[in-house]
């Protein structure tokens, strides 16, 4: 915050006729009574106010040291010896402007930061949390609110400055070549006009002609070497699009599947492509437009300090740029709200849209079609009626750029007319006042399109604020350093492998403690088949989470193979097992494309042989398209049979040593069921199978039968170990068979 250059106000070591306390004694005292409360400012509000009066003190002596001398004539400057004096003025001008807007950002900022700890504290008080939990929250409400530094919007948007390749890199150097060429002809082109101007009033046709075609020439170079820019820079674009894209979804699919099932998917993919869409608007508006602009006004006024020796017009223009971005930051947070709110209320009508049509049976099934287009019409109008906040907020943000931009012009022109008029030696003639009125032109044009370019950058800031919190979150689940792969040799995969559960116990974060499994021991030697049971809630499907690592156990240890699973690499534990859910989702592609996708470098007789194998093969030959029948969102096309059946086929075609099947033959009729039971029992010779089922009939012959309730292990053993130890198994057995009579009872005809 504290400016590295001395206060150099500066005609303190100019010899000077003007007097000498102003510069020798005033500016000194005042710049080092600065330094000391900046430094004090970092820790007290009250400093900040009082480096604020210092500041102005030091400005006021500096914009009178340029106004008197712009009130002399050009042999006045040069006879006390002040023809640098200006330059030398406006650059302590300049940064103590600066200073004077980041101490006021400073001094809101830390009003906001005790506002909210008081607010944190308050609450803190209202909960009776500890003093830990009140810490954690009044760190989260100063320093924790969502948000996008500098360093890591630049490092997110790394690929597009200096992308991977050698051809890449040598189109964004040269776009940035082409942008410095343009921005130097474009200030070159005002002095071509003055030049003109001049040969006209001297009636100098060749010089006024030759000043015209230099003008023209310029211009055109500028709009050439812009759309040079555009058509090189669109490669790197599109490159980095891409790059940012794939890591963002690669980031995504590292997460872990707790984190998934707490997001709405329609939020996750809308900060997903919003994000990346931002990207290109953040580099395009902000760096390779609203940047240069700055830097362009920049020298612009060093020209009106040097050229036209008028430091006045500089302090002028450059303190109403500093008041209009301060006043366009101020707006832009104050519409931020609007725009937050409004992307809630978007987001909002547009899940509830993908929720009713995912679930268009339901609706159909309840003749609930007019409840569902009120929800979305209400959802729609909360939208609209924010987007008018949106846009009112916008047009009162344009209003006051408009206003400061027209207010600086009046007043730069109206400091340039009486040199105009003096004719004092300065350079400001008829052509001077002509080419500081292109300058100013080509100053402001900019910001007049400043207002939408806020407006698009706030939108992509808030995109941006959305896709840095997705990338900032950092997978549950990793593979530890150097982590071997899983280690199977030929036996496991002739045989089927091993897999042990010692002493596990296990939680879901954010729920109440015996949610998951406590303290679970079993073994499932290789070869064999272990059946899975209990009641909803019980901890199967716990057991087959637990196995593929979406969860890390909190105590004990998963073993395959005498190979702790947490200790080897994700992919290769996933690939040697196979799981046939209970509920199948298919992508929406075609049947061919479901069925491979269990091994994406499998032929077609692979795939033939898995789908006969599943008892699909016939159905699929009787579709319109056969194997490139489309199934459908969700695989909604096909029955829930016949999604099995897809699941089970690629199960097949991946055939992994170990295979989980989670109620998998659920949704199939009696035949169907008997003969994938057939199929699978051939495959038991050559893999170990866990199958979590909650028909008992389909276990029966199982090796061995783990009974599970509220997350331990009630029973073990086969199923006539279990039935003759008429525990929680047999209970249950009992009760199918009763309920099974009873559905019997109620099909069979009746008598008449």
């Amino acid at each position: 915050m504290l400016s590295q250059l001395p206060q150099l106000s500066i005609v303190w070591f100019v010899d000077s006729a003007l007097p000498e306390w102003r510069y020798e004694q005033l500016p000194i005292l005042l710049t080092l009574l600065k330094a000391i409360v900046l430094v004090v400012a970092v820790f007290s509000p009250y400093a900040v106010l009082f480096g604020l009066v210092v500041i102005v003190a030091i400005l006021v002596v500096l914009a009178n040291d340029a106004f008197a001398l712009d009130a002399m004539t050009q042999q006045e400057v040069e006879t006390q010896g002040l023809e640098h004096a200006n330059l030398f003025n406006i650059l302590p001008l300049m940064f103590s402007v600066f200073e004077g807007v980041l101490l006021i950002q400073a001094y809101l900022k830390q009003k906001r930061r005790a506002q909210e700890l008081a607010t944190a504290k308050q609450q803190s008080e209202d909960l009776e949390t500890s003093q830990s939990t009140f810490s954690e929250s009044a760190t989260s409400a100063s320093g924790g609110k969502a948000g996008i530094s500098l360093v890591k919007m630049l490092m997110v948007l790394r690929p597009y400055f200096w992308p991977h390749g050698l051809n890449n890199r040598v189109r964004a150097m040269s776009t940035y070549c082409f942008l410095v060429t343009s921005k130097v002809l474009n200030l070159y082109a005002p002095m071509f006009m003055a030049r003109s101007t001049n040969a006209l009033v001297a009636k100098d046709y060749a010089g006024a002609l030759r000043a015209v075609t230099l003008y023209c020439a310029s211009i055109l170079a500028c709009k050439v070497l812009d759309e040079l820019k555009s058509v090189v820079y669109l490669k790197v674009k599109q490159t980095a699009y891409v790059e940012m894209a794939t890591m963002t979804y690669e980031h995504l699919h590292s997460l872990s599947l707790d984190w998934h099932l707490k997001k709405k998917l329609g939020d996750v993919l809308r900060s997903m492509d919003r994000g990346v869409e931002s990207a290109n608007s953040v580099v395009s508006y902000m760096f390779l437009y609203l940047l240069p602009t700055i830097l362009e006004a920049v020298v612009v006024m060093i020209i009106f300090a040097t050229h036209f020796q008028l430091a006045s017009l500089s302090f002028m223009a450059f303190s109403s740029l500093v008041v209009y971005a301060h006043v366009t930051i101020l707006l832009t947070l104050w519409r931020k709200k609007f725009r937050q709110e409004s992307t809630k209320h978007d987001n909002e009508y547009h899940d509830k849209a993908t929720d009713a049509l995912i679930n268009y049976e339901t609706i159909k099934y309840f003749t609930n079609e007019r409840h569902e287009i009120q929800s979305y019409s209400s959802s729609i109008q909360k939208y609209q009626s924010n987007s008018v906040a949106v846009q009112a907020s916008l047009s009162v943000l344009n209003m006051s750029q408009a206003s400061i931009i027209q207010a600086t012009t009046l007043a730069c022109l109206a400091l340039a007319i009486p040199h105009v008029i003096r004719d004092d030696g300065r350079g400001v003639d008829i052509g001077g006042f002509i080419a500081i009125s292109v300058y100013l032109n080509n100053l402001f044009t900019p910001l007049y399109f400043l207002g939408s370019l806020y407006n698009m950058m706030i939108n992509a800031i808030v995109d941006m604020q959305k896709l840095s919190e997705l990338l900032n979150v950092d997978p549950d689940i990793t593979d530890k350093p150097l982590a071997p792969k899983l280690s199977l040799d030929y036996e496991a995969h002739r045989n089927g492998i091993t897999v042990e559960f010692q002493n596990v116990s296990f939680d879901y974060p954010d729920q109440n403690e015996g949610s998951g499994l406590k303290n679970v021991n079993f073994v499932i030697p290789a070869g064999t088949t272990t059946a899975l049971v209990g009641e909803t809630g019980a901890g199967k499907t716990t057991v087959s989470r637990l196995l593929f690592r979406f969860y890390d156990v909190h105590k004990g240890h998963v073993l395959i193979n005498n190979q702790d699973v947490s200790g080897v690499t994700q992919l290769s534990l996933r690939k040697a097992i196979g799981i046939v859910p209970q509920d199948t989702v298919l992508f929406n592609q075609s049947v061919l494309y479901n069925i491979q996708y269990g091994n994406m470098d499998s032929s077609f007789e692979q795939v033939v042989e898995a789908a006969k194998k599943a008892k699909i093969y016939d159905f699929i030959m009787q579709l319109p398209l056969t194997w490139n029948t489309m199934v459908g969102e969700r695989g909604l096309k096909l029955s829930g049979g016949e999604k099995q059946r897809v699941a089970i086929a690629r199960t097949l075609l991946k055939n992994p040593p170990f295979v989980i099947l989670d109620e998998a033959t659920s949704a199939l009729d009696t035949v169907t069921e008997s003969e994938i039971q057939q199929a699978l029992t051939r495959l038991q010779t050559n893999r170990t199978m866990l199958v979590i089922a909650h028909r008992l009939s389909t276990i029966r012959h199982a090796s061995q039968i783990v009974v599970l309730g509220k997350g331990s292990v009630l029973e073990m053993g086969t199923h006539d170990d279990l039935m003759q130890a008429n525990g929680k198994y047999a209970g249950m057995w009992k009760a199918q068979l009763e309920s099974q009579k009873e559905l019997d009872d109620c099909v069979q005809p009746r008598d008449e």
